[in-house]
């Protein structure tokens, strides 16, 4: 018997019709142990046999399209379409939000460190003109004292 269908070959691996590769490569695996002819004897050679054929075949046919699954079913391809589109919007749209998402975090985390920065900043220069009136107070302190040393009280 040979494999001419996806279905076929899926119904051979015991998948559904929405199977993945990761599927399809994992049922081959465990059904290819279970019935290599070096575990189960000659008896079942043709079953390995179909087993290797079903996967080859859905590996030289991978699925690209709906049509492939639905045939000529307009109406179903329409909703498979339509489910497509919209899965694929939601994507975008998820994509997006985390973008903006990602934005505003940049924009807030550069905000703060230019606050910090300005912060910084006001500090320093609170702190010299601190130093600058303590310099000039003891400048008018030693003026002081040497107009009182020079007699000119």
């Amino acid at each position: 018997m040979s494999v001419t269908t996806r279905v076929d070959a899926l119904r051979i691996l015991g998948l559904n019709a929405n199977a993945s590769m990761d599927d399809i490569k994992n049922a081959y695996k465990s059904l290819s142990k279970k019935y290599h002819p070096d575990v189960m004897g000659e008896n079942y050679t043709d079953m390995f046999a179909r087993i290797n054929e079903a996967y080859d075949f859905l590996n030289n046919n991978p699925i690209s399209s709906g049509r492939k699954v639905l045939g000529n079913d307009e109406k179903a391809m329409v909703r498979y379409a339509s489910r497509r589109t919209n899965r694929d919007t939601l994507k975008r749209r998820e994509f997006k939000e985390k973008q903006r998402k990602r934005e505003k975090e940049e924009e807030l985390r550069k905000a703060a460190i230019e606050a910090r920065r300005k912060k910084e900043e006001e500090k320093r220069i609170r702190e010299e003109a601190e130093a600058e009136a303590q310099r000039q107070i003891k400048a008018m302190e030693m003026a002081i004292v040497i107009s009182k040393m020079l007699g000119n009280e």
